[in-house]
Formats: structure tokens, sequence, C-alpha cells
């Protein structure tokens, strides 16, 4: 095989375990969302690393009461603790956390996303609300050849670090001009 093609080649499989890498990662997000749908603790916390942080700011009333406030999981136990909460089991099986869009950056064995998630909650037989709209920022780690969510952070709109959440998806070429 001449030097040309296997260049060729090598570029193209490049290009593959990247594609594969970020169709992985956004996978990775929306099985977050299904597991804690679907009220399975376990599911949810082995989508997170062992030391993960999972950051949830609330503002005002759609979350976290009267104040701003900032709920943090620290390890994937937390996470499944989080899921198992009589506040999270209230909302379930009428709860729905779609992602995205999200944006993946992959680099090597380490990716950052960063997009919007919605909960809707069913009350009702016909009255469905939306009950959260957030940005969210994961940052994410290959671990032999599996993907997880090593720290997220997520602000509801309407906070005062939301807009500093969205520019971690934009390309910082795209922040100096």
């Amino acid at each position: 095989m001449s030097d040309a093609i296997e260049e060729r080649l090598a570029a193209l499989e490049a290009r593959l375990s990247r594609a594969e890498d970020e169709l992985a990662v956004h996978r990775l997000i929306v099985r977050y969302g299904l597991a804690v749908d679907a009220g399975e603790a376990e599911a949810a916390m082995a989508l997170f690393t062992e030391d993960a942080v999972y950051e949830v700011a609330a503002v005002g009333t759609g979350m976290g009461g009267d104040t701003d406030r900032t709920f943090v999981m620290r390890g994937r136990e937390a996470v499944a603790n989080m899921v198992r909460s009589s506040a999270h089991q209230d909302l379930l099986p009428n709860a729905a956390h779609p992602p995205g869009p999200v944006v993946v950056d992959v680099d090597g064995d380490r990716a950052r996303a960063t997009g919007y998630t919605r909960i809707y909650h069913r009350r009702g037989e016909e009255d469905f609300i939306l009950f959260r709209l957030a940005v969210n920022h994961y940052e994410c780690v290959k671990r032999d050849d599996t993907w997880l969510i090593a720290r997220r952070r997520s602000d509801v709109l309407g906070s005062d670090s939301v807009q500093d959440l969205m520019r971690l998806g934009l390309p910082q070429s795209d922040l100096r001009s």
C-alpha cells in the first residue's frame, strides 16, 4: 500500500474514532434522562465517575424554593440518592428530561459537552408543563472504552451565570471576534 493511501486511511480512522466518541457522549447524556425518568438510580449512577461532581443551580421557585441555591452532589452514590429521593420520585412517572441540542468537543479521552435540557411534567390527563429549562455543561472522561460524566453543571435560565455556561459551548475563536 502506498504512503498516501496509508495516510488517508489513518486520517479516516481518526475521524471515525472521533465521530464515534462524539456519538457516545451524546448517548451518555440521553441515557441519563432516560434513567432518571425511569427512576433507575443504579442506571443513572453508572453514567458517572466514582468521584463525579454534579452541580444543579436553582433559581426562585423552579426547584429550590424562594432563593437561589446550588445543590452539589459528590460521587455517583449521591446521584443515585437524588434519583431515590422523594422529591424526584414524586415526579414519576410523569416527568421527561429531554436533552439537547448539545455540542460535544472530544479531545482524546476527554470531552466537553454544552447544551440545553428541559424537564416536562405531566399534571392531570392532558396538562404538560415546562418545569425547568436549563443550560448544562458536562466534562466527560473515557475509561476502558466507556464514556462517563466526571462533572456536570446545570444552571436554570435566569441565573447570573447561565450565559457563562453557554459560552463554554462556543469555540474559543468565536469569543475573540
